[in-house]
């Protein structure tokens, strides 16, 4: 079994990616990719992080990448259904607030 996937799901001008698996420095990068994609061809970009079962440093600096590219290009960013431990992880790195977090 792939220990980390993402799984785009494309409605009108928004996608929701399903995220699976450690976000950390083996799947930053393909993270990365499926961000910036759908960063330019999406009005918003949905992480659904209720798969995330784990998150580093390396997984945090690439969501907070995405929220700023979000920014510049004008497009919402948000995540979802974040489990307990990765919201811990975004409070002690004092980004909570750097990220918009919906409800499920």
């Amino acid at each position: 079994m792939e220990r980390f996937s993402v799984d785009a799901s494309v409605t009108d001008r928004q996608v929701v990616l399903a995220v699976q698996g450690e976000v950390d420095l083996a799947s930053a990068e393909r993270l990365r990719g499926e961000l910036d994609r759908w960063l330019s061809e999406a009005d918003t970009v949905v992480v659904d992080c209720a798969g995330i079962t784990f998150i580093d440093s390396t997984g945090l600096r690439t969501l907070i990448e995405a929220v700023n590219k979000a920014e510049e290009a004008g497009r919402r960013f948000e995540l979802t259904a974040v489990p307990t431990p990765v919201g811990r992880v975004f409070e002690l790195a004092g980004v909570t607030e750097v990220f918009t977090i919906v409800a499920d």
